[in-house]
């Protein structure tokens, strides 16, 4: 057995913990780049977080145009703005795609742009060499464990692609991680982060890149998830709630951040690129198709998932894995969720396209390897 382990320096789970933002920080940097979504530009927390850090001495620049799925085109503009104003920390405020921006700046300010040269498969395979400038992660959403994680998901509208800018020095040195922050987000966010929260989880589980570490996170976390996803979902002020799938969102990141991923993020991704579909919900609308296939060859993995999901026990063999399957697909329709991708009217022709498309590092670790033949058959059902 071999591994390794990587994740956050330093971890903090607590309701109103942004307020005590600067106890975590000051000691981190002098000038601070915050880059927030658009959705707390004007909100009395930025204001709070600006003076606790001035009367700590500390200098501030905000960047509020965080809107969608970041590219590298934004990354170097936010990048450009970092350096212009001598900034030596990151602290992202906001949803995945925020924290991504966040990481990959601070990895940027140290190593030079443009970060399209440090993108997976599409760039001209530059790494990041000088250690990045302090990051802080403070997750205003329940999903993408980006927090917890070593690579910035970027896009480009120009060039069309999505892929990783990767390093294991590009984790955050500090993840705060406030609830209360999350009780404002709308159903539709609260659902798609969700059971993308619950993706990173069992994909983590059932890869065949696990390792113990990752189990035993993966495992609390679709407990969290399972006990916790449809109470946010219906009552966005139940804070125990909203504090559980925090939880299930940090524990997925963490374990997945180490054991990689599987197939529903492989197909998600490529659907998602060509149908902008958000990532979160093409996640929820393969998942339980995706387990379904693994479970022929993960059956005793996909019934402990079973039994965490549900709280139920099973005697028999494989009726763990279906009441997970099962539960998925219910779970997706309270939320709105769709079953399957036919309401996107895909071109059959189309098809073998996605199936190439979603080959990658994600398809590579899933436990049921198929063909890309075999692939495109599967897609007919779904599509």
């Amino acid at each position: 057995m071999e591994f390794s382990f990587f994740t956050a320096s330093k971890i903090v789970l607590k309701q109103g913990v942004i307020k005590e933002l600067d106890q975590y920080v000051c000691n981190l940097g002098t000038n601070f780049l915050i880059v927030v979504d658009s959705f707390f530009a004007n909100s009395s927390i930025l204001e709070s977080i600006k003076k606790q850090l001035e009367s700590n001495s500390k200098k501030t620049v905000f960047y509020s145009q965080i809107q969608g799925e970041p590219t590298v085109e934004q990354v170097d503009e936010v990048t450009e703005i970092a350096i212009k104003n001598r900034c030596d920390c990151v602290i992202s405020i906001g949803g995945g795609s925020c924290i991504d921006v966040g990481k990959a700046v601070a990895a940027l300010i140290t190593n030079g742009t443009p970060a399209l040269d440090y993108m997976e498969v599409v760039g001209k395979g530059k790494k990041i060499i000088e250690m990045p400038v302090p990051f802080v992660a403070c997750p205003t959403t329940a999903g993408t464990g980006s927090e917890a994680t070593k690579n910035a998901v970027l896009g480009s509208r120009v060039l069309n692609f999505k892929r990783s800018m990767r390093s294991d020095t590009m984790i955050a040195n500090v993840a705060l991680l406030d609830p209360e922050l999350t009780r404002e987000c709308p159903k539709s966010v609260t659902a798609f982060s969700g059971i993308d929260a619950l993706t990173h989880l069992i994909e983590a589980y059932t890869t065949w890149r696990a390792t113990p570490i990752s189990d035993g996170l993966a495992l609390s976390g679709i407990a969290l998830g399972g006990k916790y996803l449809q109470r946010a979902f219906d009552d966005g002020n139940d804070m125990e709630a909203r504090e559980g799938m925090c939880a299930a969102s940090l524990l997925g990141g963490m374990a997945f951040a180490n054991s990689g991923l599987g197939a529903v993020h492989g197909i998600a991704m490529a659907v998602g690129i060509a149908y902008h579909v958000p990532h979160g919900e093409s996640c929820g609308i393969m998942l339980p198709h995706i387990m379904k296939i693994n479970a022929d060859v993960a059956q005793e993995r996909m019934d402990i998932i079973g039994e965490t999901l549900t709280g139920k026990r099973y005697n028999k063999p494989g009726d763990g894995a279906k009441a997970a399957v099962e539960f998925i697909f219910e779970l997706n329709k309270h939320m709105g969720i769709k079953p399957n991708y036919k309401h996107l009217n895909i071109d059959p022709e189309y098809i073998p396209i996605l199936a190439k498309a979603s080959f990658g590092t994600s398809m590579s670790s899933n436990p049921k390897q198929l063909s890309i033949e075999e692939w495109k058959s599967f897609f007919e059902t779904v599509m």
